[in-house]
């Protein structure tokens, strides 16, 4: 219904449709470049979405555009992403090494083109960059009177209530999806190692790509170690003030930087304690996300120009 930005544009207000999203990669970034270029066309052509059946949408989009990671017009989609990042990659190495290396000579900087050749994806051309290559995805779609949030992966959120207050109904459903979530993953490693694994600890168990870990001989979908189906919650927009939502690595570095030994359930309350803090002192968004960071992200070591470099990144 909408394949150029004003048509998108427009078609979203007239629906009073607001949609934000976070794709954070790993080993590698090409997979969450494309879903962020990508995911909402197959949002908008969803036929669920045009009949406003937002929930099925959002299931049936994240599990398609996975599917379609391992296509070979979209795996070459992703190679070319991936040559682009390698060339960007390669001149800022050498640049950075004719610039911080007196010593440096032509031998060795041929060294170091040699080595970056090597990776180039041209010369990966039976590889599909999926099986190696993944993204989390976190999609908050809000309506006139519901949001949606469906999340594949290891990014979070956080209701804030008009009350500023934790939105702990949420915040229990998120802890006892985390805790079958593990009990599953359990069931499913045994079955595929032929033995009962006793650890819990996992990295992430939904996503995008990564096929090495979702194809295998066992032909029901719950047997595999990562799903792309995400975890869907429906909220009434009159339980929600703020969203605050962020990548694993926000979240891990509060962790460090906090020495923080504890469940996600008592992080997000810190979290959200500082913003609601804040709030009630009428402080601007902005400033408050960008305190958080500096008092809570970041190594207060590092000088002021780089942190607000990382802070910007982030």
């Amino acid at each position: 219904p909408a394949d150029t930005p004003q048509k998108l544009e427009n078609f979203l207000e007239e629906k009073n449709i607001y949609i934000f999203g976070i794709f954070d990669g790993h080993s590698g970034k090409e997979i969450s470049q494309y879903l962020s270029e990508n995911f909402y066309k197959e949002l908008l052509k969803n036929e669920n979405f045009i009949i406003e059946h937002y929930q099925k949408a959002l299931i049936e989009t994240f599990i398609n555009m996975d599917n379609s990671l391992r296509k070979e017009e979209v795996n070459n989609i992703l190679k070319e992403i991936l040559q682009k990042n390698r060339l960007k990659n390669k001149e800022k190495i050498n640049n950075f090494f004719k610039e911080n290396n007196n010593d440096l000579n032509e031998e060795d900087l041929n060294d170091i083109n040699t080595f970056m050749d090597i990776l180039d994806p041209n010369n990966l051309e039976d590889v599909l960059i999926s099986d190696y290559m993944g993204s989390s995805g976190l999609i908050i779609l809000i309506e006139k009177n519901l949001t949606y949030i469906a999340n594949a992966g290891n990014s979070h959120f956080i209701i804030i209530n008009k009350h500023l207050e934790i939105n702990n109904k949420i915040l229990e459903k998120q802890k006892n999806e985390e805790i079958e979530e593990k009990k599953r993953i359990k069931i499913v490693k045994g079955i595929k190692y032929g033995k009962q694994i006793k650890s819990e600890k996992y990295i992430y168990t939904r996503g995008f790509g990564d096929f090495q870990f979702k194809i295998n001989n066992l032909i029901n979908i719950d047997t595999k170690e990562i799903l792309s189906e995400p975890f869907l919650y429906e909220i009434n927009n009159k339980d929600i003030k703020y969203i605050i939502a962020f990548n694993d690595g926000v979240y891990e570095n509060f962790k460090f930087i906090n020495n923080i030994e504890k469940d996600k359930n008592n992080i997000y309350q810190m979290i959200s304690d500082y913003f609601i803090e804040h709030l009630k002192d009428e402080k601007p968004i902005s400033s408050i996300i960008s305190d958080l960071f500096e008092n809570n992200l970041i190594n207060l070591k590092i000088d002021a120009n780089n942190k607000n470099n990382i802070r910007n990144v982030v």
